[in-house]
């Protein structure tokens, strides 16, 4: 193993559930960097059996990353950051995908629980994940074509009976075989693993992927507007559909089926993606038909087509509707706080682990030892990541005490001995209306005004009936510099608006502290603005959502203070 390997690896980390969700963080990258370069070689080469290669590779990183840190708990981690990063994909249907990455980690977890960190467990962990594909082609099979999936089948074996010789009680046996196969070749993806961890080709050296860190920008995608009342509507339509099975007749599905089509086109990006697709339907349709003359009915075959059309579209409209940025602020609330915030950190991996990649072809070549360097630099992706500035978002509608919270944060930091830095915009009101604002300089306390409502002189610049002063952006911009945030323990920026979305205000600085800064950040955002400055500055699935009313000052400080770096 090269030297600056075993340096980094003896270097000292944080410690407990933060430092194992990093260590996912850089396994999880590693698997999505795999899916994103590989898969796309992979499909441009028309190589069959590709989902099955992706997770024989996905399979082999898991162990290698596992054998250098044999954690209780690794595995698992690593597949859920994978599957979550798994949905910033442009692909038009993500369930599946997702579902099979967070099941392939989990059934690696599971062999390894069983018979321990040891070759045995590898293999069954490995064996188990790559079963996980087959038996999610043949759930999607029932779930997307109904009870006449087993009819098929069933025809099927009976038709090997009758011309290979298979006796009775053999009506599983072909099912049963495939499985063994594919279990097979999932401890042959183990074994491969075990032996790339011992490998050291295509390691980088760190000054080169030390300059591919930089903020990511996966979610540089314009916003949308989300729907829970459409959420509902389409898991509902789903279960109608699937609860209905054959009940409802050809020509009634085949309205059902144009009128959503037309629905999800007309609202979902993802679905007209996938109708664009005319191959893979037509090929659905001849398969399907065919799958009506085995059952003796043209119209059984074409009802599976239109379940399968329809449901399809149904799962990538539900997809993008679970992109609802209330969902995920909903979670962190329910305690999925660290994982979101082990999300920042592999989205930050990520452009620096696919510039260390080799291309697709020199991956064909040797892919062990394409795997075993991207495994040995593991601990310094670990390292690198855990340099990044945690960000956190405080939002809240108008009023509801969104730089209230934050000055209360400032008091925590102080009476804890840290040091507080950025700044703070306090509210002026007047007759129940607000009239401007004054920024505090949280390092100095320096306070001056920062915009009026209606102010006509002296003004730098406006956003709606706000006009800000000069002196206060000038402060604002010196307090936000390297110079003034030397030494602090928490950084604020209070707060991007619609002066920022615009590139004025507090944008270049947020730029650079995104870059740069190592404290935690804290930025204020209007709730109405939320999705526009996630998607403007690449934070969707990076930061962590601190809504005004449902969590505490001190419940803050208490997130913030496991990343304080004194």
């Amino acid at each position: 193993m090269s030297v600056f390997y075993i340096e980094y690896r003896s270097m000292k980390k944080p410690s407990g559930p933060i430092l194992i969700w990093r260590k996912a963080a850089v396994l999880g990258s590693l698997w999505a960097a795999s899916e994103i370069v590989l898969g796309s070689f992979l499909k441009n080469a028309r190589v069959p059996f590709s989902g099955e290669f992706l997770t024989a590779i996905g399979i082999a990183i898991l162990i290698a990353g596992h054998r250098l840190w044999p954690e209780r708990g690794l595995l698992w981690r690593a597949g859920f950051v994978c599957a979550a990063m798994k949905s910033v994909s442009p692909s038009a249907v993500i369930f599946g995908p997702m579902l099979a990455i967070s099941m392939e980690g989990l059934l690696a977890e599971a062999g390894v629980r069983l018979l321990g960190a040891n070759p045995a467990g590898y293999l069954l962990g490995g064996g188990l994940a790559m079963s996980w594909p087959l038996a999610h082609k043949v759930t999607k099979l029932l779930i997307l074509y109904g009870p006449d999936t087993v009819n098929i089948y069933l025809r099927g074996v009976e038709w090997l009976r009758l011309h290979s010789g298979f006796g009775p009680g053999t009506t599983w046996a072909p099912l049963i075989l495939l499985f063994m196969a594919y279990f097979l070749a999932g401890a042959a993806a183990a074994a491969a693993g075990m032996r790339a961890e011992k490998e050291k080709a295509f390691i980088q050296e760190p000054a080169a992927d030390q300059a591919a860190f930089k903020p990511r920008d996966i979610n540089q995608t314009p916003a949308r507007a989300y729907s829970a009342v459409l959420l509902v509507f389409h898991i509902l339509f789903v279960s109608a559909v699937m609860a209905a099975g054959s009940k409802i007749p050809a020509a009634g599905l085949l309205v059902t089926a144009g009128v959503y089509g037309y629905f999800c086109a007309r609202f979902y990006p993802r679905a007209r993606s996938l109708l664009k697709r005319t191959g893979i339907w037509a090929g659905v349709l001849a398969a399907s038909l065919f799958a009506g003359l085995i059952l003796g009915s043209a119209e059984s075959g074409l009802h599976m087509a239109l379940r399968a059309f329809t449901l399809t579209l149904a799962f990538a409209a539900i997809g993008c509707e679970l992109m609802n940025p209330a969902i995920h602020a909903r979670l962190e609330r329910l305690g999925g706080g660290i994982f979101f915030e082990t999300l920042e950190y592999a989205f930050n991996a990520l452009p620096g682990i696919i510039a260390g990649l080799p291309s697709g072809r020199i991956f064909a070549g040797r892919p062990l030892a394409v795997i075993g360097g991207a495994v040995a630099r593991a601990p310094f992706l670990l390292d690198a990541i855990s340099q990044a500035a945690p960000v956190f978002i405080i939002t809240g509608g108008r009023g509801s005490g969104k730089s209230e919270l934050v000055i209360e944060l400032a008091k925590f930091l102080r009476a804890a001995g840290k040091k507080p830095g950025g700044i703070c915009a306090a509210g002026l009101w007047q007759n129940g209306t607000r009239t401007g604002f004054d920024l505090i300089d949280l390092s100095s306390g320096t306070r001056v005004p920062l915009c009026r409502r209606g102010a006509s002189g002296g003004t730098a610049a406006a956003a709606g009936e706000f006009r800000f002063f000069k002196e206060g952006l000038e402060t604002g911009i010196k307090a936000l510099s390297p110079e003034s945030l030397a030494g602090a323990d928490a950084v604020f920026v209070d707060e991007i608006g619609p002066l920022e979305l615009d590139g004025g205000g507090w944008a270049e600085p947020l730029e650079v502290l995104l870059e740069n800064q190592k404290a935690p950040l804290v930025i204020v955002v209007r709730n109405s603005l939320l999705d526009r400055v996630r998607a403007r500055w690449g934070l969707l699935g990076r930061a962590v959502i601190l809504e005004t009313g449902r969590i505490s000052a001190g419940d803050c400080f208490i997130k913030l203070s496991r990343y304080f770096i004194r």
